[in-house]
């Protein structure tokens, strides 16, 4: 199990235990409520499941169970907590199954997972296919793929996209590219799906309560060129919009605060771009501010093979392709608002990351980067220290290109590859307890052994039991 930096994460009141932040274990998910029959969905096996109903007052046994759907029944009491127990061996290991259905994609572009416990769609994991075809046996769309926490076809769609009627054949193998959700604000029900082709450039919304509806434009193409460039407020003068997006879309804030955040292939490369979209979901025409910006002269982001995260604490980190990591022109750096040079950048002097293939994601409970490469392998990165990050672990990844990397809230991290043509989902391993509450809570805590709670002279103190 790698070391990193320690989290205090309540589990009892007035009850305080170190965490390591490195994190992965069975969790429940994808909460529902019928009458008195709650259902929840276990991403891998527990060794253990159990309910714990208005506080402790009163507790089910659900003993081990597989991943899936799952219920229980809490006739008499008003809230609960999911308490799921998992046990494994620590390193990183793939437990999803390429032969499975939904694991197979013949172009796959993007990746993400509803990291947060208050959203409705708590554990889905979407996935943007890019080019049709027929890969082991199933023939995928263009569109967008929807899966539950367990990997099942939770909207029914079989093999077939979602579309939302969108003519995403047009734009060629880039189209949908990445996608993203707003990591902040749990009403927000977009998907954000960038298109990173001339043909259809720009950025579209899916409602992930209704994939059914037609999908909108949230940034406007009228008037898009040949190059993918969209002016902004057309008739109002020369200024760019949009061109062909080359990052996932990130998204936070709610409300007249939501805002986007993008890395552009045609609209000043190298800049972070911030739209101030607010409620807007469709139409979007006023040109986007610098978040930060490429100094001149000095070039660090050159390539639009390119993705962004940002921090809790408001950096960006930026991801572009390099065959061979070099100072000058990193594969990953970090960015504070409105630097025009990077905090930190990879390279031989600091952090060589050859290979890095434009494509990370951010787990800041765990203090964790992800970055794909074009060779086969991913690299984990710790950075409890953001100027300073540590190569935490490297897996290996039969099948050279990665497309795309995400975080589940647990800490298991789902890879695409154009390559193996599929989805991968890995996790590193160790005991764990990881706890779902219906007031919209999860928590995490390491459990190698039995966890025994005693009161001694007023105090809770804990004690393993092997």
């Amino acid at each position: 199990m790698m070391c990193k930096r320690l989290l205090l994460v309540s589990v009892a009141a007035c009850f305080l235990v170190s965490v390591p932040a490195a994190m992965a274990v069975p969790y429940a998910s994808g909460l529902t409520q019928s009458g008195n029959t709650v259902g929840f969905v276990l991403n891998e096996n527990a060794t253990n499941v159990w309910v714990e109903l208005d506080g402790g007052a009163a507790t089910q046994s659900l003993g081990a169970l597989a991943k899936g759907s799952h219920s229980f029944d809490m006739t008499g009491y008003s809230s609960y907590q999911i308490k799921v127990l998992g046990t494994a061996a620590a390193g990183w290991t793939q437990y999803s199954n390429d032969g499975d259905n939904t694991s197979k994609y013949y172009s796959p572009k993007g990746v993400t997972v509803d990291r947060n416990p208050l959203s409705p769609n708590f554990g889905r994991i979407y996935v943007s296919e890019g080019l049709a075809g027929t890969t082991a046996g199933r023939t995928t769309t263009a569109g967008i793929y929807v899966l539950d926490a367990a990997q099942g076809d939770v909207t029914g769609q079989g093999d077939a996209a979602h579309t939302g009627g969108v003519d995403w054949v047009v734009g060629g193998t880039n189209s949908p590219w990445k996608i993203g959700l707003n990591r902040t604000d749990p009403s927000d029900t977009n998907l954000y799906i960038a298109d990173w082709s001339d043909k259809h450039s720009g950025v579209w919304t899916a409602n992930t309560a209704n994939f059914n509806a037609p999908f909108n434009e949230l940034l406007d193409n009228t008037g898009r060129a040949t190059s993918g460039i969209v002016l902004a407020n057309q008739g109002a003068g020369p200024t760019e919009l949009h061109g062909s997006v080359a990052s996932g879309p990130w998204v936070e804030g709610s409300g007249a605060d939501r805002k986007m955040y993008t890395i552009d292939e045609d609209v000043r490369l190298g800049n972070v771009l911030r739209y101030d979209i607010g409620t807007t979901t469709s139409g979007y025409a006023t040109a986007p501010a610098d978040q930060t910006v490429d100094g001149t002269g000095l070039g660090y982001i050159q390539n639009a093979t390119a993705d962004l995260v940002r921090g809790a604490d408001g950096s960006s980190w930026i991801a572009q392709y390099r065959y061979t990591d070099s100072d000058a022109v990193p594969a990953l750096s970090r960015w504070e608002d409105g630097a025009s040079a990077p905090s930190w950048k990879s390279g031989p002097s600091t952090l060589p990351l050859n290979r890095g293939y434009g494509c990370l994601d951010i787990l800041d409970q765990g203090n964790l980067i992800a970055l794909g490469t074009n060779d086969g392998h991913i690299y984990i990165l710790d950075i409890s220290d953001p100027n300073n990050p540590v190569l935490a672990d490297t897996i290996a990844h039969s099948g050279l290109t990665i497309r795309d990397v995400a975080f589940d809230v647990a800490g298991n991290l789902y890879v695409v590859s154009s390559s193996s043509e599929t989805l991968r989902i890995y996790s590193p391993g160790g005991d764990w307890l990881a706890v779902t509450g219906s007031d919209g809570s999860f928590t995490i805590i390491p459990e190698p052994a039995t966890l025994v709670l005693l009161t001694l002279g007023g105090f809770l103190l804990r004690r393993r039991v092997r």
